[in-house]
């Protein structure tokens, strides 16, 4: 495989060390066999989940209307007098703010349903009809409408990427979190992940402590099947989680511009209706966007599509191969990608957020689809061009890491609120296996010391405090933190874990983890499970499950901070520039 890069890919959040040297110098310059399923799954008692959705978009002002049909089975045992949903949207609204995702009406077979808020907006409980004794079906249809928040140009910038980073590691104060990284309208994109009430998987106590990785990092629920028909305007390209099935007349009325010319031809917008089926899907998530072009390949019976704005045609191919070969290296590894599609989509994410993944649709930052070699990035700030070797390494690394959640979170589910390590340590350890097959075992080590260690070692020198990988998601204080504990330490359990069992064992083991739980809710036990089955020592599996989830050896394990770089008269940010004199530069240019 081609790779415009030599240098060893960066995780996702070893952008952070790229700000270091943006920080210097802005200083100065201007002072990412198992155990056999149970029949019964914990937490989640419904079963047979059917969605029809009918959006209505207006994407000028950025606003939908919409109904959905859910069809569901009582899989558990106990009669039910009421459902919940999650309106992930409004997680983090206050209960004075507008909701971005109301619901205004629920029937049943015609019958109007009484329904009430929670959780601060982010949810609704919804009273039955009747109560719904174990193994009967019933349908709830909900009319629901959404104002779409925006991310400005200013906010999806890299500068305030970078800016971000910066206060992440430098802040002591648990930042303010929504939920845009999954829900947010910018210039010519609008990103649409569970747009609509989802029914829960288990209830919850959603809420922007539960935010620090994003709302991306928290979506639960079962697996549906889904059938969305969405109506929108001629010339806007829809990007679903599946591909289109057909296109109909729409039946609306054309949305007329925001501003009209009394005196002009131009045709009013010609609106019609695409329609999307897929199966077993983990929720099902929409991108809307114009003057997009698009690149293509097949891997086996898996489109992978490769979207991307005018001008960055060089890093949109790039993308689809990255895609392409890690979909083909994940495959041997973890077992058959089930879906038809795979779609790579070039957005606007807001400062925080280098990627989001939904089930057959990755959206990356465009933040960070620069050209280094093209004569166009000569007019960048110099800042930037500093930092190009970095910036090519985490493209890579994050749009690894972003595939790698299609296997697991996706296919395989787990809770990301309860037990976020599930997901994220085989998603992060994947990201550099992927690096250790298309360039050599080498490279995969240079990743697993420099950039999972060096991780967790700024986050120390910053004054982060060891952590048990094992907490729920509103306990960590910020990205980093998150980061630094739950993916490179959990990370580093699956490469303790590898070492231990040897490769044979070590895969044999993720492959039964998957095939035995995908499109299933897998619980820690199941997963612990897995590397238990295949182990010859046990006591030797389950020692490292408890030294490196539930105790803290971070420094004893990884290494220890050298806490000289923070003497009491160096503030956090000159401290911040002595760490990358530490570790960053060896991160940045490793050859």
């Amino acid at each position: 495989m081609n790779s415009f890069v030599d240098n060893t890919a960066s995780h996702t959040i070893n952008i952070r060390l790229c700000c270091v040297v943006l920080l210097c110098l802005i200083s100065a310059t201007v002072p990412s066999s198992a155990a056999k399923p149970q029949t019964r799954q914990p937490d989640f008692a419904f079963s047979g989940i059917r969605y029809q959705i009918e959006l209505n978009l207006d994407f000028r002002k950025a606003t939908f209307s919409g109904n959905e049909i859910v069809h569901f089975t009582n899989a558990g045992r106990d009669e039910m007098e009421s459902v919940l949903f999650n309106l992930y949207p409004n997680i983090g609204l206050t209960e004075e703010e507008p909701q971005w995702l109301s619901v205004s009406r629920i029937t049943s077979n015609g019958r109007e349903l009484r329904f009430s808020l929670r959780n601060r907006q982010a949810g609704i409980k919804v009273d039955l009809p009747s109560k719904l004794a174990s193994g009967q079906s019933t349908e709830i249809k909900l009319e629901f409408s959404a104002n779409v928040p925006s991310v400005q140009r200013e906010e999806a910038s890299l500068l305030a990427h970078f800016l971000q980073e910066v206060n992440d590691a430098v802040s002591d104060e648990r930042p303010a979190r929504d939920t845009r990284d999954v829900f947010f309208a910018g210039e010519e994109a609008m990103l649409l992940g569970s747009f609509y009430p989802i029914l829960a998987a288990r209830p919850s106590q959603l809420s922007e402590q539960s935010l620090v990785a994003g709302a991306g990092g928290i979506l639960f629920s079962g697996v549906a099947d889904y059938e969305v028909r969405v109506t929108a305007d001629e010339g806007l390209t829809l990007i679903a989680s599946v591909e289109e099935a057909e296109r109909q007349p729409a039946t609306r009325p054309a949305v007329q511009p925001a501003v009209q010319n009394a005196s002009s031809e131009l045709p009013s917008p010609v609106p019609h209706t695409a329609v999307f089926r897929g199966e077993n899907l983990r929720g099902f998530g929409l991108a809307v966007v114009e003057r997009m072009k698009s690149a293509e390949q097949q891997f086996g019976g898996t489109r992978v599509i490769s979207y991307f704005r005018e001008g960055d045609d060089r890093l949109g191919k790039r993308a689809m191969n990255f895609a392409a070969h890690a979909l083909e290296i994940y495959t041997q590894a973890f077992g058959n990608y089930p879906y038809p599609l795979l779609q790579i989509v070039e957005m606007p994410l807001p400062a925080g957020y280098s990627d989001t993944a939904l089930p057959g649709l990755i959206a990356l930052a465009q933040a960070y689809y620069i050209d280094f070699d093209s004569p166009r990035s000569a007019r960048l700030p110099g800042v930037l061009r500093e930092q190009a070797d970095v910036i090519k390494a985490s493209f890579e690394f994050t749009l690894a890491h972003a595939v790698a959640h299609q296997w697991w979170g996706c296919v395989v589910g787990s809770d990301p609120e309860r037990t976020p390590y599930m997901d994220e340590a085989i998603a992060c350890y994947a990201a550099a296996y992927y690096h250790e097959k298309a360039y050599g075992k080498a490279l995969g080590d240079i990743i697993l010391k420099q950039q999972l260690n060096g991780t967790y070692q700024a986050y120390r020198m910053l004054g982060g405090l060891d952590q048990e990988v094992d907490k729920p998601a509103r306990d960590f204080r910020n990205t980093l933190q998150f980061t630094a504990i739950v993916q490179s330490k959990g990370a580093l359990l699956m490469a303790a874990l590898r070492r231990e069992l040897g490769d044979e064992k070590f895969f044999a083991a993720l492959k039964s983890y998957y095939s035995a739980y995908r499109f299933r809710i897998a619980t820690p036990g199941q997963f612990r499970g897995a590397f238990l089955n295949v182990a010859d020592d046990q006591r030797a599996v389950r020692a490292l499950f408890q030294r490196w989830l539930k105790e803290k050896h971070g420094d004893e394990d990884i290494g220890s901070p050298d806490l000289t770089l923070l003497s009491p008269s160096v503030s956090k940010i000159r401290a911040f520039g002595r760490i990358f004199v530490k570790i960053g530069k060896t991160a940045v240019k490793p050859f």
